[in-house]
């Protein structure tokens, strides 16, 4: 009996931890891919992108090796301001982030709830949902790709992508 419990367990845990079914796996974000080199990331995308000043936007002791960003990304009626991240000292993407813009006035604070409704159209059921120093924390897991929403549910929104490296661990 206690053999049967246990294989119960573990079967659900497995079921708990999987990504569903109609998920598809990303391997980076849009059109790009993880361990693309910023100027492959550029030829790939159909926006106009800059490069970060690292020092600005992560300081002295950054650990990155160089930064992209695209100023105005409009995903599910919303704007967005996208980084991306590249690795030091490789130089290829493992990480975007994406920032929303404050509404304009007039529009209505539903951006958290916009936004965690449109992901889990395209992923699924978030893995976790938590709440921490005031932000809601909502996590999708991919084979490849992690997928990060946090937001206060008022003022702040951002969506991170990252490249899961330890895949077999379910980390």
């Amino acid at each position: 009996m206690k053999k049967r419990a246990v294989l119960g367990i573990l079967a659900f845990a497995t079921l708990a931890f999987a990504p569903p079914a109609s998920a598809e796996d990303l391997s980076g974000w849009q059109d790009t891919r993880w361990e693309m080199t910023p100027d492959e990331v550029q030829k790939v995308l159909s926006y106009p992108t800059s490069v970060v000043d690292l020092a600005k936007v992560c300081g002295e002791n950054c650990e990155e090796g160089a930064a992209l960003e695209l100023d105005d990304y409009e995903l599910n009626g919303q704007h967005f301001m996208v980084r991306f991240w590249f690795t030091k000292p490789e130089t290829r993407l493992h990480t975007v982030s994406m920032y929303a813009k404050p509404p304009n006035e007039g529009d209505d604070n539903a951006g958290f709830a916009k936004m965690k409704d449109y992901l889990s159209s395209l992923y699924g059921s978030p893995n976790a949902t938590n709440l921490k120093g005031g932000y809601f924390i909502v996590t999708w897991v991919l084979s490849s790709t992690g997928i990060t929403l946090y937001s206060n549910a008022t003022t702040e929104t951002a969506v991170i992508y990252e490249e899961r490296t330890n895949k077999e661990g379910g980390g």
